[in-house]
């Protein structure tokens, strides 16, 4: 049994990493079986290339296949349960969509990329285990995955600074996923779906049952900020909010499951010289170590 590690480039627009903890002859097997799956759910998923996505939106509905259904179905989830903070068509807002007996209606063009992303890394992870590695890691442009026993380390960097600073938090995670939305690599970019216009906010980090969750979940945090917090605690999710006064973990009670690296004082520090410096540029935050 040992630990390998792959890394693809331009996979979904962004950049595929895997690392397994498996027989070695299990490995390269358990690597193709990730990046086929990856692959495929691109077909269904991607809306910049054919796909069932585009068919859908460009016939105004469908009978859906049931990867799409369940992506689907949580985004509606989430919608409600954030008051529309998550929305499956931001840019659009209101009823994006509605299931009519086994088919489904489009009303507006969807942008799934908030939780399909996350959703191909769960798949991703699963197809490594069916494959024979013992637990697999997947990276997918940011959006992590994780199955099978034990636990990884996920380093979190601050909003602002060099690409090396030292991180600022971390999460131990074992079975689920971890997501972050933010200003680090694409700058302001993110609606508020409720309003129409862009979200104020620097960076919203998310630890969930699954990376599907974790990806509309930080969404949603960077969204509403703390008021957030009681939605992740339904979900079992926690999170970890930048504030220009420093991070603020949630919901209560799960701060157990960070690791904070710096005060909050010395954050506001790297914040403000990291804001002068850069800007508001660049999205994402979390670096995986097994």
């Amino acid at each position: 049994m040992g630990r390998y590690g792959a890394r693809w480039e331009g996979v979904l627009g962004s950049f595929l990493e895997v690392q397994l903890l498996a027989l070695p002859w299990r490995a390269r097997r358990a690597f193709g079986a990730v990046l086929r799956e990856v692959r495929r759910l691109e077909a269904v998923f991607s809306r910049h290339r054919e796909s069932e996505l585009t068919r859908l939106v460009r016939q105004g509905g469908g009978r859906p296949s049931p990867e799409m259904r369940e992506v689907l179905a949580a985004a509606l989830a989430l919608k409600e349960a954030t008051g529309g903070a998550f929305h499956p068509a931001p840019a659009h807002g209101g009823e994006a969509f509605r299931f009519v007996g086994e088919e489904v209606e489009v009303l507006a063009p969807l942008d799934l990329d908030g939780l399909a992303k996350g959703y191909i890394a769960d798949k991703g992870a699963e197809a490594a285990l069916r494959a024979g590695a013992r637990a697999a890691l997947v990276n997918l442009g940011g959006d992590l995955a994780r199955k099978g026993p034990g636990r990884a380390e996920v380093l979190v960097e601050a909003p602002f600074g060099p690409d090396n600073a030292p991180p600022v938090h971390r999460f131990l995670l074992g079975e689920g996923g971890v997501a972050t939305s933010g200003v680090r690599h694409k700058g302001p970019h993110l609606l508020d779906p409720r309003k129409g216009r862009p979200a104020f906010g620097l960076q919203a980090t998310v630890l969930a049952p699954s990376a599907l969750l974790a990806d509309g979940l930080a969404k949603a945090l960077f969204v509403l900020g703390e008021e957030a917090f009681p939605v992740l605690r339904a979900f079992r999710a926690r999170g970890l909010l930048f504030t220009p006064e420093g991070p603020v973990a949630g919901p209560r009670g799960g701060e157990g499951m960070l690791k904070r690296y710096y005060s909050r004082r010395s954050f506001f520090r790297r914040v403000l010289s990291g804001a002068l410096a850069l800007g508001l540029a660049r999205a994402q935050a979390g670096k995986p170590w097994c």
